[in-house]
């Protein structure tokens, strides 16, 4: 009896220290960071330039920003830069000068990344390929790939096949890639019967259904493999160039314009307005240059008066006044894996998160 006591008190001692060693050899999470970063030259020598005209979250987490100075790109603080792949020439007033500006860009399916320049056609970045690291499509060298070298937004979709789409400003052109060999594939000019406006200044893609929007002044397209192309007019009153694309879960498209807000629920066919006047002025007025959502509840839109949040129905200004926030003109927002908010502006970069950022 003697040697079972003493028995299951070992046992007992040896449980008890064992699940306190398990509990002691969990990894801590994380530490928290402020909720605001803000990134600029002044302090980031690695940004060549402030103004940040696009940006875009990798599958491996880096953060990609298009600039009148190439693109940069950071992951956990190590900041690296594209400049001479991007360069093309800009002929004016008989003179040549040698550009780098990069209107937006989108990561492939493949990991590559697509970049769109002011003027100089499409660059085509096959990181993960050893056939060819660099691919460059234009009208004027190919005309059978790009309707035209000056790139508004780039679509792409991550699963499927793994389609691009272009926007330029004269239509809308779509390369498929081949199955055996992604490096290549088949271009195509999309018809303008397709859209209910000229001009398409943005796409953006439903991550739930690959479901591909286009905006235009006078509505959106929409083009899915199952259906094949729709279109949403805007009532004639909310008319307005669209600026930015993005979705929500609940099937619902935001559509950020040079005038106001619209939303459109695909399902329900449920649409709303959001302008300076009928949000009291909590929209303000002017160009809402882009638009990204949380999935569920929350909408950003990045305005020329600061970085306005809609969380249900409850609107919130961020600006330089009251934040950290480098510029209240905002021109690019995407949230990446952590729930961080990057936000570009013609200032610099910010990154904001409530609970703390995290990398």
């Amino acid at each position: 009896m003697h040697n079972r006591k003493l028995l299951s008190w070992m046992m007992i001692t040896y449980l008890v220290a064992t699940v306190i060693g398990c509990k002691n050899d969990i990894p801590e999470p994380p530490p928290k960071g402020p909720d605001w970063i803000v990134y600029t030259h002044e302090n980031t020598p690695a940004l060549p330039i402030n103004k940040i005209n696009a940006l875009t979250v990798d599958g491996g987490g880096r953060v990609w920003f298009g600039t009148d100075s190439g693109a940069v790109s950071v992951l956990r603080n190590s900041w690296g830069a594209i400049k001479d792949s991007l360069t093309y020439l800009e002929y004016s007033s008989g003179a040549q000068f040698r550009r780098k500006i990069v209107n937006t860009l989108a990561e492939g399916k493949d990991g590559s990344l697509w970049f769109g320049l002011n003027g100089g056609g499409v660059r085509r970045y096959n990181r993960n390929s050893s056939f060819a690291v660099w691919q460059r499509y234009s009208s004027s060298d190919f005309p059978q790939t790009i309707t035209y070298d000056y790139i508004t937004s780039i679509g792409a979709v991550k699963f499927q096949r793994g389609d691009i789409w272009i926007a330029t400003l004269f239509g809308v052109s779509h390369f498929t890639p081949s199955e055996t060999n992604p490096d290549q594939g088949v271009w195509e000019t999309v018809p303008s019967d397709k859209f209910p406006g000229s001009f398409v200044r943005a796409i953006g893609i439903n991550p739930m259904d690959n479901t591909v929007c286009f905006g235009t002044e006078r509505g959106a397209a929409f083009f899915d493999e199952a259906t094949g192309w729709n279109t949403y007019d805007f009532p004639p009153t909310y008319s307005s160039p669209v600026l930015s694309v993005t979705f929500d879960l609940s099937n619902t498209v935001w559509l950020a314009k040079r005038d106001g807000v619209t939303s459109f629920n695909r399902t329900t066919a449920v649409e709303r307005h959001y302008t300076y006047a009928n949000t009291n002025g909590k929209l303000p007025t002017g160009f809402i240059n882009a638009v990204t959502t949380d999935l569920f509840s929350t909408r950003w839109f990045g305005t020329e008066a600061g970085l306005i949040r809609l969380h249900d129905t409850t609107w919130t200004t961020f600006n330089h006044s009251n934040s950290p926030l480098p510029n209240d003109t905002v021109t690019a927002l995407s949230y990446d894996k952590r729930g961080n908010l990057w936000i570009g502006t013609l200032n610099g970069i910010a990154v904001f998160n409530e609970t703390g950022t995290s990398f």
